[in-house]
C-alpha cells in the first residue's frame, strides 16, 4: 500500500513512523497493521515529485544520461530537485524536454551520433556485425538503443544473448572493426537503408571492414538505418549493391562507381571555400 521495502516498513516501526498493532495470541508471524494506521502514514507521507529521471530523460531524447546531466548543469536544461527512495534526484519536466529538443534538435543530434551507441569500443564490435562458428554460418550482432547485446540468424530470425552466443555457440567475428583517425573534411554523404535486409548487411559490413568507425555514424530510426560517412572508397562492391542499391539509399552526397574494378566512392557534396586577403585588409 504504500510502495516501500520490507526493511524501510521495519524503520519506521523502529522510527515510531509506524506501530504495529497487537498479536496476543501470536497467531500470526511477523507485524501486523491496522489500516487506518497506513491510511495516516500514507498523507503524513510526501507526495512523490512529478517528473522525468535523467533516465527518462535520456530515453525521451535517444541520448545517455550524461548528456542530459551535462545541460542541467549548464543551465540550458530546467529540473527541479525531487525525493525518490530517499534519494535526492534532479527531475525534468516533459514540456521543459520538449522545447529543449526543439531549441537544441542540432547539438541533440549530433550528441547522439558522436556517441556512437551501435558500436563497442572495448570489445571492437558493432552492430550487424558478422559472425560465425562450425555450427551457425552467419549470425549479426544486434542492439536495441542503449540495451544490451544479443545475436540474431538472418532467415530464421532465431535470437539469443551475447553470452550464449559466444561462449555455448563459439560464435567468433568474420572481420575486426577499427576505430581509426577521423577525416577532417567538412561534410557527409548520407544513406538512408532498410533495416533488416540482405543488402544492408552487405553494404555495412563492407564500411566496417574498409572505412575507419570513426568516419561512421549510424544511428536507427524504426526501420531503417541512417548513416553519416564521410568520404570513402570502398573496393569489390557488385554491380547489384553499387547500382541498384547504394546510389538510391544515398540521399545526401555523391555516389560514382566504376564497374570494371569493382570500385565506389561515396562523398559529401560540400567543398572547401579558400578566400585570400591581401595584408592591408588582414590588418
Amino acid at each position: 500500500m504504500i510502495g516501500r521495502s520490507v526493511s524501510t516498513v521495519h524503520a519506521y516501526v523502529q522510527e515510531g513512523k509506524l506501530k504495529p498493532v497487537e498479536d496476543p495470541w501470536g497467531g500470526h508471524q511477523g507485524l501486523l497493521f491496522s489500516r487506518e494506521e497506513i491510511e495516516r502514514l500514507i498523507e503524513m507521507m510526501p507526495k512523490t515529485p512529478e517528473g522525468l529521471t535523467l533516465n527518462q530523460a535520456a530515453e525521451y531524447l535517444q541520448t545517455n544520461r550524461n548528456f542530459i546531466a551535462a545541460y542541467i548543469k549548464e543551465g540550458l536544461l530546467p529540473a527541479s530537485e525531487g525525493q525518490i527512495r530517499g534519494r535526492i534526484i534532479p527531475l525534468i519536466q516533459e514540456s521543459d524536454l520538449k522545447e529543449f529538443s526543439e531549441l537544441h534538435e542540432k547539438k541533440i543530434w549530433e550528441y547522439r551520433l558522436s556517441q556512437r551507441q551501435y558500436y563497442n569500443k572495448k570489445a571492437k564490435e558493432a552492430v550487424y556485425q558478422r559472425f560465425s562458428s562450425p555450427s551457425i554460418p552467419e549470425a549479426r550482432l544486434m542492439r536495441k538503443g542503449l540495451g544490451d547485446w544479443y545475436f540474431i540468424v538472418p532467415g530464421t530470425d532465431d535470437t539469443f544473448s551475447y553470452m550464449e552466443g559466444i561462449y555455448t555457440h563459439r560464435l567468433t567475428p568474420d572481420y575486426s572493426i577499427e576505430m581509426g583517425k577521423r577525416s577532417t573534411k567538412p561534410g557527409y554523404a548520407v544513406l538512408n537503408l532498410p533495416a533488416v535486409y540482405s543488402l544492408t548487411y552487405q553494404l555495412i559490413d563492407l564500411l566496417y571492414q574498409q572505412v575507419p568507425v570513426a568516419n561512421l555514424y549510424m544511428e536507427r530510426l524504426k526501420d531503417r538505418w541512417v548513416i553519416h560517412m564521410k568520404d570513402a572508397r570502398l573496393n569489390g562492391v557488385s554491380v547489384e549493391l553499387a547500382d541498384f542499391f547504394i546510389k538510391r539509399s544515398a540521399k545526401q552526397g555523391r555516389v560514382r562507381y566504376v564497374p570494371e574494378y569493382e570500385a565506389l566512392s561515396i562523398g559529401s557534396d560540400e567543398e572547401l571555400l579558400s578566400v585570400s586577403f591581401s595584408v592591408d585588409i588582414k590588418e
